[in-house]
């Protein structure tokens, strides 16, 4: 089985059939940190609605590639149970992914040198740790069950010893096409939060409007922006290559099989 499209043009394609949802989802939390900072500065976006948020864009993303349909109506005609299985599924693998993660921050953040750096150089070094070992873990956890997600979307029963199946036929297509799209994707978000600033002077970085109580940051404002706008081409680069592998499992499970009767049958 072939595809005709590369994942990054699909991901084009699949952002412009969903454009809408892509940009209610970026702005919806763009909105949100927006809302946060200026009410309370010294308080972290939750990850939660991030989640659900990315989870419903997936789903839609999903929608396209699998079934060919698109925007609120696409997501609206599934059942709720899709829903709760898709959410549920993709909470499970984001959660077992961080137990190493967490495993490796400990330790790091223990480290004398680490501990003596300025925040700002210990933040970026715990960051880039954590992002390796989780986006290993996770880069494993999707190669061979990744397929576990579209199923929900495509309702077909199949459980996660199916999705595993299908993941000991698809890993090397998975970690590769993940490697080269949403991997990449993550390296211009770390370019993006880490190395832009840089190039701004410290006024522009740090001019603040006051409205009464309230505070607003352009500068802080227009880098979230840019961020989450990063974060949502990850989410449906990584829903292109889920969808692209079920369907390419799917298809060597049941060449498989054929053989398998068609072997049989000759044993006869």
């Amino acid at each position: 089985m072939k595809f005709d499209i590369t994942i990054w043009g699909e991901a084009t394609d699949v952002i412009r059939k969903n454009i809408v949802i892509f940009t209610a989802a970026v702005a919806a939390l763009w909105i949100m940190d927006i809302v946060i900072y200026a009410l309370r500065p010294d308080m972290e976006s939750p990850d939660l609605p991030t989640y659900f948020v990315g989870a419903y864009l997936a789903i839609a993303c999903h929608m396209t590639v699998l079934r060919n349909v698109s925007g609120f109506s696409a997501v609206g005609a599934l059942e709720k149970s899709a829903f709760f299985k898709f959410f549920m599924r993709g909470f499970a693998v984001a959660m077992v992914t961080l137990i190493p993660a967490l495993f490796v921050m400990v330790p790091i953040l223990a480290i004398p040198e680490i501990k003596a750096a300025r925040e700002d150089v210990r933040f970026f070094l715990v960051m880039v740790a954590v992002l390796a070992f989780y986006g290993m873990a996770m880069l494993i956890a999707l190669g061979l069950v990744g397929t576990w997600l579209p199923a929900a979307i495509m309702a077909d029963g199949s459980s996660i010893r199916r999705a595993f199946a299908r993941g000991r036929k698809t890993i090397g297509y998975v970690t590769s096409r993940l490697i080269v799209g949403p991997g990449a994707n993550i390296v211009l978000f770390l370019v993006t939060v880490f190395l832009l600033p840089g190039r701004f002077s410290e006024a522009v970085r740090t001019y603040t409007i006051h409205a009464g109580e309230l505070q607003f940051v352009p500068f802080d404002m227009a880098m979230n922006g840019l961020a989450y706008l990063v974060w949502a081409t990850g989410v449906v680069l990584v829903a292109v290559v889920l969808s692209r592998a079920y369907q390419l499992g799917e298809a060597r499970l049941a060449e498989n099989l054929a053989d398998e009767n068609t072997v049989q049958a000759a044993a006869r």
